[in-house]
């Protein structure tokens, strides 16, 4: 716990960058993504120097998050990006097999995709996933080289997944949007096409990964008015160490527009591990004077802070806080 605020940390993934595992064109999509975490760094916060051709060992990836950090539990997400990967940016056994070794601190959300495994293969796999490994969310990404892209809103392709997914039990499920790897098309990044199926759908909730940047007005837009979108600020803290007035507006707008209540807690480790830097920056954030002035941005309180550090994600998953904290530490004394 932060300061007795409980900390989930939704965005967490264990990659797999090594040369066996890169398909084609795949070493230069790597080292795109290097450039990004490079851009994104400072001295204090760099990224991470194991990002190629080595596999963070699971005890690593445990001292970083639970002994270096004061993370209580966190969601090793998969990344169902295949062609530039063979087994996925960031494979599902790999995910699994941190939830397996800390099943007190680690929760998994599964990753399929519906043009490379095919749709009944997609819905296979998002059985087993849930079946075999215990699969409590999952995550999509939707568009990949050479233009090859797949629509939330597609009712013959998509739709079967939402519907598989609540026959599962799955309550919510999460999307990449923005921020290209490759050679993907922008208009394939674009969050509207998540309209119609929350709509269709509104027993499921949609997750909005890194504020869709740089549609970030659009997904702001889009959750404002549809109470089952929800924001994940995976990738925002890690601009906010070179970037603070930005980074600060864009909480702002999603903070003055959406609100508090739907906003979720990502580091995106490990490709910056200094996991508890990033914790104590927005423990300490404050919204400037000018900025509330200037734009009508609310304050950010500490009751926003614990709502979004891990409360709110606890709620949509149906977990019993204190419960989680008496298991992971035997008492939930610190737990304000």
């Amino acid at each position: 716990m932060k300061d007795g605020m409980f900390v989930f940390d939704q965005v967490v993934h264990m990659y797999d960058n090594r040369p066996s595992n890169l398909g084609k064109n795949g070493d230069k999509v790597v080292q795109s993504l290097i450039g990004m975490g490079q851009l994104f760094s400072t001295p204090e916060l760099p990224a991470n120097d194991h990002f190629v051709d080595e596999q963070l060992s699971l005890e690593e990836a445990h001292r970083i998050l639970f002994e270096e950090s004061d993370t209580d539990i966190a969601m090793a997400q998969t990344v169902p990006l295949f062609g530039w990967w063979k087994d996925g940016f960031s494979p599902a056994q790999r995910q699994h097999a941190l939830q397996e070794a800390y099943p007190e601190k680690v929760v998994f959300c599964g990753g399929v995709d519906p043009q490379y495994q095919g749709l009944d293969g997609a819905r296979r796999e998002m059985e087993r996933q849930v079946r075999e490994w215990g699969a409590v969310s999952f995550k999509f990404y939707q568009a990949h080289e050479n233009s090859l892209s797949w629509r939330i809103d597609d009712r013959k392709i998509a739709y079967p997944l939402w519907e598989k997914a609540l026959e599962l039990g799955i309550t919510n499920v999460q999307f990449h949007k923005g921020v290209p790897f490759g050679t993907e098309r922008m208009e394939h990044m674009n969050p509207t096409d998540m309209q119609q199926a929350a709509f269709d759908f509104p027993e499921l909730t949609f997750i909005i990964h890194h504020l869709g940047d740089p549609y970030i007005d659009e997904s702001i837009s889009l959750a404002a008015r549809n109470p089952n979108i929800w924001m994940s600020l995976s990738a925002w803290i890690n601009v906010y160490p070179i970037m603070p007035r930005e980074a600060l507006k864009r909480l702002g707008k999603a903070l003055m527009y959406v609100g508090p209540e739907r906003l979720l807690w990502g580091t995106e480790a490990f490709v910056w591990p200094n996991v508890q830097g990033y914790i104590d920056l927005f423990a300490n954030l404050e919204m400037p004077e000018d900025l509330m002035d200037g734009y009508g941005f609310p304050q950010i309180t500490r009751e926003m802070k614990r709502a979004i550090f891990g409360e709110n994600y606890a709620r949509l998953l149906k977990m019993d806080v204190g419960e989680v904290l008496k298991t992971r530490y035997g008492s939930d004394d610190r737990y304000e």
